[in-house]
């Protein structure tokens, strides 16, 4: 894939990421209260509108000066991945979904100082779970993206 191709094409992902959600967010906010909770697939997935004022899973609460710095660092790097070389559709792909994770808990945490989670798993042996969100998702699977591109690439180069 040609840099600029791949940059267009990580920026829709992004975008479509950061609107997702953006939007799920704001219809949890609007229609329950923090800490109200209601079973979506029972003993699977629960709905449970929490504020996080720390990172994915509550790592470095109230410390949203690392989180911001940490979130640049990311951002840089996703960028310097995308204009390193023509990276593959997998790269793309996941840097395009680090960008829209990234962005729309970023927004969250410079309006707010909390990113407001919602996903809840129930299931074993996740029932213990922090709540997450749709960005901390996409982040998450944009990283075993990069991850699995990585390896596949060192591996076909042997």
């Amino acid at each position: 894939m040609k840099r600029l191709g791949a940059i267009v094409a990580a920026l829709v992902v992004a975008t479509l990421v950061f609107a997702a959600d953006q939007a799920l967010k704001r219809t949890i906010e609007d229609s329950m209260h923090p800490g109200q909770s209601t079973s979506l697939l029972p003993g699977i997935v629960h709905l449970t509108y929490v504020k996080n004022s720390g990172g994915a899973f509550g790592i470095f609460a109230g410390q949203s000066v690392v989180l911001l710095i940490g979130s640049a660092i990311a951002v840089g790097f996703v960028f310097w991945m995308l204009l390193a070389g023509g990276p593959s559709k997998l790269t793309t792909l996941g840097c395009g979904l680090i960008l829209g994770g990234a962005a729309g808990n970023l927004l969250d945490r410079l309006a707010t100082g909390e990113v407001t989670d919602y996903i809840d798993l129930q299931f074993w042996p996740l029932q213990n779970w922090p709540v997450f969100n749709a960005a901390d998702a996409a982040i998450v699977l944009g990283a075993a993206a990069l991850l699995f591109s990585a390896t596949f690439r060192s591996s076909s180069k042997s």
